[in-house]
């Protein structure tokens, strides 16, 4: 079936069907999706790279799809990425990054490992071509003028609708070009658990991105700033009601069908037709749902996960609830995101702990925290901001610990938490570090900053 038609033998799509999709049938246990999106760039210059170039993101593709054996993904005829045998996916981001996408998984330890071999089998493919492949936040040697977008048709309809919001879509080809993240996928199996992860992820993800954040500028009229992550400086200026006014809206939601409610207030931004991507319409979802589109075709289940897609706060509610907001972390810290997230969400009794601590803060205040965390400050990270950090990690890693004592994580996933202890305590996030290294030992060399950042080629088993 075509995504966006309905046979006529099909019953049209209801409210109650959007709100019954949130909760999987079935499942009795929890899983957990990583998704890890990184740059491909030469090891010269550290910029990315075309599609059809010599030794570009086609040619990577193509080599990943015989040496991996995966299934090839296409749009509109053109290799986009491929699925691997073990359920997990690579696929090319708006301006030709890769994203690895994991199957989902019981533990982040098990994530990790297949994460971590999958993306060290991808840099040993991309080295011939004379590629490197960096984990982390953005790209800070691309020109945000000159973004090699990769051909898909859907790139073409978003950059169109960031146009079209004046200043509010304005960094759009910044945020779709050049920024980078690691996102974990956490599930629920009822109501009152999807509610309450969801309004605790919302609670604990600003204070999280202020000790990761991960993107200050190394080159170009932004050095001087102050930025601390320049990816969630552009996402604080960009299509506010898919962003930091949505988080505010989800964080009040009692319910399911409250949930479902705000999530139908805003129209698609494109959709897949018989003919192929087209831009969405004016209509908003729910209207779409009473009257059809504006085409006289009809939602279908296809559309609204298409829709849920198009949306972008800190937390974004699909089946899973998927964290957004912190910005992604180098090679050697990679488990960082993912058991920090897991480590707080995963036990009842932590989760609620954790919140409670953030519960004192309201919509606005949590905004401001996120603001505080991408412009950063000399004095470092504001100490309110760091203790209630601090209290968090310390939930975390019990959270971990109780995961671990019963079998459920490897002991050696804690050692991941090192890094977000350091940062609560001194105030500085690894931001800091990167400007440091870049001022001293890279000698302000992006040959020398992607030798240290770049994925290595020999495979491991670590996770931390």
């Amino acid at each position: 079936m075509s995504q966006g038609l309905v046979p006529h033998d099909e019953p049209r799509l209801a409210f109650p069907d959007l709100v019954g999709w949130f909760l999987p049938a079935g499942q009795r246990s929890h899983l957990i999706g990583l998704e890890m999106e990184c740059g491909l760039v030469r090891p010269e210059t550290g910029r990315s790279v075309s599609y059809d170039e010599p030794g570009g993101t086609r040619a990577l593709l193509e080599v990943l799809l015989e040496q991996l054996h995966g299934d090839p993904i296409q749009e509109d005829g053109t290799l986009v990425g491929l699925a691997l045998s073990d359920g997990a996916a690579l696929t090319l981001e708006m301006a030709g990054a890769i994203e690895y996408s994991s199957a989902a998984q019981a533990t982040v330890s098990e994530s990790m490992v297949a994460a971590r071999r999958c993306l060290s089998m991808v840099a040993r493919a991309a080295e011939p071509l004379r590629l490197r492949v960096l984990t982390g936040a953005h790209l800070p040697f691309d020109d945000p003028g000159e973004i090699k977008w990769a051909p898909k048709s859907r790139t073409r309809i978003m950059r169109h609708w960031f146009a079209g919001l004046g200043d509010g879509g304005r960094l759009g080809d910044q945020v779709m070009g050049l920024t980078l993240s690691t996102q974990v996928s956490l599930d629920a199996l009822d109501e009152q658990e999807y509610l309450e992860k969801l309004r605790t992820l919302l609670g604990v993800a600003p204070f999280l991105a202020a000790i990761l954040a991960n993107a200050p500028a190394l080159t170009g009229p932004r050095t001087d700033d102050g930025i601390v992550s320049q990816r969630m400086a552009y996402w604080r200026r960009i299509d506010p009601a898919r962003c930091q006014h949505l988080a505010s809206r989800l964080y009040e939601v009692t319910s399911l069908a409250e949930l479902v409610e705000v999530l139908t207030d805003l129209p698609m931004i494109y959709r897949r037709t018989a003919h192929g991507y087209v831009p969405g319409g004016s209509r908003r979802f729910g209207e779409a749902l009473r009257d059809g589109f504006e085409d006289g075709t009809w939602p279908t289940i296809a559309d609204w996960k298409t829709h849920l897609a198009q949306v972008w706060p800190a937390i974004r509610p699909r089946r899973t609830l998927e964290t957004r907001l912190p910005d992604g972390q180098a090679w050697d810290r990679l488990a960082l995101v993912p058991a920090l997230f897991v480590g707080l969400a995963e036990e009842p009794a932590i989760r609620r702990e954790a919140l409670q601590l953030v519960s004192e803060f309201r919509t606005e205040a949590l905004d401001l925290v996120a603001v505080k965390a991408a412009q950063g400050s000399p004095d470092g990270i504001n100490p309110q901001i760091r203790e209630v950090a601090g209290h968090l990690v310390h939930l975390a890693e019990q959270g971990l610990s109780a995961r671990i004592s019963r079998g459920a994580e490897r002991p050696e996933l804690i050692e991941s938490l090192g890094p977000a202890f350091q940062s609560a305590v001194t105030g500085r996030p690894p931001a800091d570090e990167i400007v440091a290294r870049w001022a001293g030992e890279w000698a302000q060399r992006p040959d020398r900053y992607v030798a240290a950042m770049a994925v290595p080629t020999e495979t491991t088993d670590r996770i931390a």
